[in-house]
């Protein structure tokens, strides 16, 4: 979200910590509630389904289930499966089988933001009159056939989804013991046929979130929302029928959708302080312990005849980051440019920990020799890959030190050309893979959205 005129792109994988935002809740019982969610690994999806948890104060109610665990769910991202989420979510209540004031709330965790605190959401299930209330969707899925037998719905999303409902424990529990489910059938026919049976959704007063009161699934739905600026936060505001739903789901082909709009809610943006979200994890490298600084590649492409190449390759030298600490890696793909490159690496080559250089001559593509530059770091159990082309110059000579203070996996630089609206940056990618130019991108690129 944050531009810094630096040109350069850098790639390691560390651990992130987020900051916990404190806001007073309205006075709720915490022990009213339990929120369940099901994640066998630590994703990046995870982590910001974590942070949103941990924004609105809910993390004392979360219970993760199946963490570290293998997933025996099947393949869920080319084929129907879930079911050991409802395997998973039925051992756990087990002893609140019988309880039937506690509330529970389950919904997924790699492509799900939590909106506001267990306050709002469990006031607003309780005003909707049910005991059990699951997110809508407009498709029916997987099983299309089942559409016929949906019980008509006058306004709002029709059908079923699994990604998200709250309930009281007992109901939910005869729900998830009506039938057997193996690990690997999936979770959202058996609550769909759960659903349509319309003796069990009337015994336990079954229900749809139809207009995304709570629950709000993006999938054939993007254009229904939007970010609503106000009181210094963002909030996201449902134009269709006029809801602000508390939790969103980016299902099936809408999680680069969720990405986008993830970028600026629970507390990730404001507009008086930008992105809140960058600087949280951040750490600070102590220049006087050089020692403590992680080992980093710096791999120089020179893909095409580039002027003021002196002065690129010196900005490079010029980073204020321990020579002690750097790995070097040069492909120059011009011939004319190779007398200023051996200059450069006999110059300062033997100050680096390593180089090595691919000349002109050795006639090496460039996919190739990014290839041979990754192979390169990881041979010399690099903490991180760094990796800047000759045609963008490194002006701010911190800029390696404070990329990686930024502690994130991957980061880039936002570059533009001045007076023209042109930049490396999209925002967003089509269906088709090609890129896209997000809802937010004339802001960024002016600098006027951080």
């Amino acid at each position: 979200m944050r531009a810094r005129n630096i040109g350069c792109c850098v790639f390691w994988c560390l651990f992130l910590t987020y900051h916990v935002v404190s806001e007073t809740l309205p006075s709720i019982n915490k022990d009213d509630a339990l929120v369940f969610t099901v994640a066998t690994n630590e994703t990046d999806g995870y982590k910001r389904f974590l942070r949103s948890i941990n924004v609105y104060e809910i993390r004392h109610n979360l219970r993760v289930l199946g963490l570290g665990e293998a997933w025996l769910g099947g393949n869920v991202k080319t084929s129907i499966g879930g079911g050991y989420k409802v395997n998973l979510l039925k051992k756990a209540l087990k002893d609140y089988k019988d309880d039937d004031q506690k509330i529970i709330i389950f919904t997924d965790s790699y492509d799900v933001i939590y909106l506001n605190d267990l306050a709002e959401i469990i006031n607003k299930f309780k005003s909707m009159n049910t005991r059990v209330l699951f997110s809508a969707e407009g498709n029916c899925w997987p099983d299309k056939s089942l559409a016929s037998k949906y019980p008509p719905a006058n306004r709002g999303k029709r059908f079923l989804n699994s990604g998200g409902f709250i309930g009281y424990a007992s109901d939910i529990y005869a729900i998830l013991t009506y039938a057997p489910i193996k690990n690997k059938d999936d979770d959202q026919l058996f609550y769909t046929l759960a659903y349509l049976d319309e003796k069990l959704r009337e015994r336990h007063e079954i229900k749809l979130d139809h207009k995304s009161e709570i629950f709000q699934n993006l999938y054939g739905a993007v254009a229904d929302v939007e970010l609503k600026f106000e009181g210094g936060k963002a909030s996201l505001l449902n134009t269709v029928y006029n809801t602000e739903p508390l939790i969103l789901h980016g299902n099936g082909y809408s999680k680069l959708s969720l990405n986008s709009l993830g970028n600026y809610l629970a507390h990730a943006w404001s507009p008086e302080e930008g992105c809140i979200m960058c600087w949280e994890g951040m750490i600070e490298l102590d220049i006087a312990t050089p020692k403590s600084y992680p080992i980093i590649l710096i791999a120089i492409f020179i893909e095409r005849p580039t002027p003021f190449l002196n002065e690129f390759l010196a900005a490079i030298y010029r980073q204020a980051y321990p020579k002690s600490k750097l790995h070097l890696f040069v492909h120059n793909n011009v011939a004319y440019h190779q007398d200023v490159v051996d200059k450069f690496i006999n110059k300062v080559g033997k100050e680096y920990v390593s180089s090595k250089q691919i000349c002109a001559n050795d006639a090496m593509n460039e996919v190739d020799a990014r290839n041979l530059a990754m192979d390169y770091c990881l041979l010399k159990e690099c903490s991180g890959y760094f990796s800047i082309d000759s045609v963008s110059h490194l002006d701010n000579e911190h800029a390696l030190k404070l990329l990686i203070e930024q502690q994130r996996d991957i980061i880039a630089p936002l570059l533009v050309r001045p007076y023209k609206m042109w930049s490396n940056f999209w925002g967003a990618i089509m269906d088709d893979g090609f890129y896209a130019r997000s809802f937010d991108y004339i802001e960024i690129v002016k600098n006027e959205r951080r």
